[in-house]
């Protein structure tokens, strides 16, 4: 899988799709967090790496970011010239939206 379309397809899952992320995918969100914190070199591949280690154990967030690049993939692709999604604005809209999910998460399980 290309790194721009994991980045896509994962930030796009986490946004549409929270109901793949269990319990131990929404505990693994920290570790997440932490290596994306500590990415010293912000590139589309050490994202796209971070992405992909994290979610690699969790079957269902898995199988739904091969589903969604699969799509991303049949969609035509824009002009990269007037695309304003940079790399830090993928990793901002990234961290923004896993905290989002962790957080709406762990609501859900407190009024269990």
């Amino acid at each position: 899988m290309e790194p721009e379309k994991l980045i896509q397809a994962f930030t796009k899952v986490v946004q549409e799709q929270d109901y793949v992320f269990d319990d131990a995918a929404i505990q693994d969100i920290p570790s997440l967090q932490k290596n994306l914190a500590e990415l010293k070199h912000l590139t589309t591949e050490s994202l796209a790496e971070a992405i992909r280690l994290c979610y690699i154990n969790h079957e269902s967030v898995r199988d739904a970011v091969l589903v969604t690049e699969r799509e991303i993939s049949k969609v035509q692709k824009s002009n990269p010239a007037s695309q304003e999604n940079t790399l830090e604005n993928r990793y901002r809209v990234l961290q923004e939206e896993v905290q989002k999910l962790q957080e709406k998460k762990q609501g859900e399980n407190v009024q269990k």
